[in-house]
């Protein structure tokens, strides 16, 4: 077990008032000498849906993988559901948790990415079912059942035994969904799940995850869907070189933004 990171701010959230779901703190990350994370701070209440808007290396994707450790901060803290991320703090010095404990916690925090990362040699049903079986210790059985409900959940019941080279990228992305709310998460993550679709397939992407927002999902999607944005979303995040330039109400940042920068950016993209 490695040691991690100092603890001093471990107890950040605490003088909060209402506790919420997902909470970033002072996230710092480079790569050798470019910084492109600098204290992100986030917090993303129980059932709200966060859009991160930014230019292209903002950092927008590389906070999204920091929040659930597929990168791992040099510095800051993330909590879920009031629980210390990826590390626990024993006589002043943060650890790294056990494998165990960390794919318990990775479970409940899923991510659905850009490319689907979809096995390729395996049926949209054992896609599904396989992280159920070896992180959550469900049986066979029972885990091709969940995966059935949730995969009928998306539309994709009757492509449960077909392969990925079977599928369009939409129905990939449907099957990637399904994986992850099969794992019954507190937070989906998603890194912009459309841009490697043709247009024609965005939507029926877009409407799956529009459903889940209504369901209460709790969500934070890095995307350049607009439409999206505006009107699913609760509230918006703009980042622009590593920091957190401005956020807000969706309909206040996307129709009145109070920073120049924020305002130059949507100037391009209406």
């Amino acid at each position: 077990m490695a040691a991690l990171l100092s603890p001093e701010k471990d107890t950040a959230q605490s003088s909060a008032p209402k506790r919420p779901m997902l909470c970033a703190r002072d996230i710092c990350k480079s790569f050798g000498a470019n910084q492109v994370l600098t204290d992100v701070s986030l917090n993303v209440d129980r059932g709200e849906v966060v859009c991160i808007i930014g230019p292209s290396g903002s950092g927008k994707s590389t906070f999204l993988r920091c929040l659930n450790f597929l990168e791992l901060p040099d510095s800051g803290g993330v909590w879920l559901d009031g629980e210390r991320f990826g590390c626990q703090e024993k006589n002043g010095v943060l650890w790294e948790l056990p494998p165990p404990a960390f794919a318990r916690q990775r479970a409940a925090m899923c991510m659905v990415f850009q490319r689907f990362n979809l096995f390729p040699h395996l049926s949209a049903l054992d896609n599904v079912t396989l992280a159920m079986r070896h992180v959550l210790k469900i049986s066979r059985r029972q885990a091709e059942e969940n995966a059935t409900a949730v995969l009928a959940s998306v539309g994709m019941d009757s492509f449960a035994h077909r392969r990925p080279t079977q599928m369009s990228g939409g129905q990939q992305q449907r099957v990637a969904i399904a994986r992850a709310i099969a794992m019954q998460p507190k937070v989906l993550l998603f890194d912009e799940p459309t841009s490697a679709l043709d247009p024609e397939l965005v939507h029926e992407v877009l409407s799956v995850m529009t459903q889940l927002a209504r369901q209460g999902m709790t969500m934070v999607v890095v995307t350049h869907e607009m439409g999206f944005t505006r009107q699913v979303s609760n509230r918006v995040v703009f980042m622009d070189h590593g920091r957190i330039v401005e956020e807000g109400p969706s309909a206040q940042l996307l129709n009145a933004p109070a920073q120049a920068r924020t305002r130059a950016f949507l100037s391009k993209i209406k």
